[in-house]
């Protein structure tokens, strides 16, 4: 296993959500789906879909802006990983693994809150936890899910300020996440 994915990942998250486009946030009216062969997922109309390419994960959804001097795009993004079967690598192994390279390579990092449970018949992790990057601190929500010999890591890129304004709209994002 490439055991920086998650944590290069957030980092990249983290760096590519700066822009200097000034912006005014709307209020959501509409939702948006991504309806991929493995997943689906909804997001409110004006936050934007960017190509996950550049960041090495399946897509990015960017929050609007909310002032002028606005300049962190507060994001959610997917990354999957696929294991060899013989890998032994099951959920609660994989957040844990996740979980000590946040704590290892990211600065500041503190893990709030880790916990399973089941979210739409699916077994899931969920992980809530801050750190700094670029003089920047930062919160973040991580759901993870495993299914077959893949690891689907969804997470919430906040400003830590920001995340009280940002938790019930990245919550229900990532709650309608669904796996097929």
């Amino acid at each position: 296993m490439r055991k920086s994915f998650v944590l290069i990942f957030s980092f990249l998250i983290a760096v590519t959500s700066c822009d200097t486009n000034k912006k005014e946030s709307l209020p959501a009216t509409n939702w948006k789906t991504i309806d991929a062969p493995d997943y689906s997922i909804q997001y409110p109309e004006e936050w934007k879909r960017e190509s996950g390419e550049k960041f090495g994960s399946e897509f990015m959804l960017m929050s609007a802006r909310t002032s002028p001097k606005d300049d962190f795009k507060e994001n959610i993004g997917l990354l999957i990983l696929e294991f060899s079967a013989d890998s032994g690598i099951d959920l609660e192994k994989y957040a844990a693994i996740s979980e000590e390279q946040v704590l290892e390579s990211m600065e500041n990092a503190k893990i709030l809150s880790s916990k399973s449970s089941r979210k739409h018949g699916e077994n899931m992790h969920k992980t809530t936890f801050t750190a700094s990057f670029d003089h920047r601190a930062l919160k973040f929500n991580r759901y993870y899910w495993k299914k077959k010999n893949k690891v689907y890591v969804l997470t919430l890129t906040c400003e830590a300020d920001q995340f009280d304004d940002y938790k019930d709209v990245g919550e229900d994002i990532m709650a309608s996440f669904r796996l097929k």
